[in-house]
């Protein structure tokens, strides 16, 4: 009796069992079934239609990863930044691994201006992944724009252990340094990547202003000339390649460089009116009555660091009285100056 009673007791389990297999098995289905269904309403563009469904699946099954990365993507797309957030951390709390969403939610963290939060989410997503390249190029830039200038080379630096051939670290290592008047490691940095990527004309433009600031007049006219092969900066590298003919006391060729400067971009006349060198020219320069649009290409970050080192040499320049920075006396004069101004800031 009691081996009866076992062996009843025994398939009533097992039936249970099986029961709960099919019920779990049958609801995967329902659920992929579900999944299946949003992404044709995707792939056929309802995405409002899409949306609302996939609402309707999350509050149905709330641990479904795939269907809150596809809300919170439906909900960037609306530029509901705010919703889209929530529903990316939602993905990164139910997969802890899932790395690429949580530099997601970092992007859109420092987008949305919450930079220490998107700060703290890469600093601990480095500590697992350390060869992350794009977060600790995210992490770089946006310690720079805090200008938490030592913080960024440091995850520059780290980031090199793992990437020692791509250029753009070497690049922004030498904005950092840059911004940190440390021009001759700026050199160093700008150089490498130069030498990485050969069509990286911002940084060789960044390059020139140094050679300028530090008087090496050939070494700033060779870069200036390869920066001008990109129309963001073709105009004012046409300006310093005339200023430098004229300290050369080429004035032909001057007149020439800041003509073409000012059919390029007619606000170079301000550089010129600041600049008493162009006095020897001055009524021969032709300025038109229009300018052209530029298409801006350039990052935030860089825009910045020419800004930087566009007023630092105007500051050596003057210490120079309007000529040149080269002699030695002059140099220590421009680096107590320099670190001076960047106090003031």
């Amino acid at each position: 009796m009691i081996v009866k009673t076992i062996i009843i007791t025994m398939v009533i389990i097992a039936f249970l069992l099986l029961l709960a297999l099919f019920v779990m098995k049958n609801k995967i289905i329902i659920e992929k079934y579900k999944i299946f269904k949003l992404k044709t309403l995707l792939i056929t563009n309802k995405k409002e239609e899409a949306k609302k469904y996939a609402i309707k699946i999350v509050d149905k099954y709330p641990n479904n990863c795939i269907v809150h990365k596809i809300l919170g993507e439906l909900y960037e797309k609306e530029r509901q930044i705010n919703a889209a957030l929530a529903e990316y951390i939602k993905v990164v709390e139910l997969d802890e691994k899932n790395y690429e969403m949580q530099y997601k939610v970092a992007t859109l963290l420092y987008k949305t201006e919450k930079n220490e939060e998107a700060v703290i989410m890469l600093k601990d997503l480095l500590k697992i992944k350390p060869e992350y390249l794009e977060a600790s190029l995210l992490l770089g830039n946006i310690l720079y724009e805090d200008e938490r200038f030592k913080e960024a080379i440091s995850v520059y630096m780290s980031a090199l252990k793992y990437h020692p051939t791509e250029y753009e670290l070497y690049y922004n290592i030498g904005m950092v340094f840059t911004r940190l008047n440390d021009f001759q490691r700026a050199k160093e940095y700008y150089k490498k990547a130069a030498e990485l990527n050969t069509y990286l004309y911002n940084g060789q433009y960044d390059l020139a202003l140094i050679e300028m600031i530090q008087g090496e007049l050939d070494e700033a006219q060779r870069y200036f000339q390869n920066s001008i092969q990109m129309e963001e900066l073709e105009a004012v590298s046409y300006f310093y390649l005339a200023q430098i003919s004229l300290m050369k006391g080429k004035n032909e060729t001057a007149l020439n460089y800041i003509n073409l400067a000012l059919e390029l971009d007619r606000n170079i006349e301000k550089k010129i009116i600041e600049q008493p060198l162009f006095a020897v020219i001055q009524d021969r320069i032709r300025v038109p009555n229009e300018t052209r649009k530029i298409k801006v290409s350039l990052s935030t970050k860089e825009v910045k660091t020419n800004r930087y080192l566009e007023k630092m040499y105007s500051l050596v320049d003057s210490l120079n009285g309007g000529k040149s920075a080269g002699n030695e006396n002059g140099a220590k004069k421009e680096e107590k100056q320099i670190e001076n101004e960047k106090e003031r800031e």
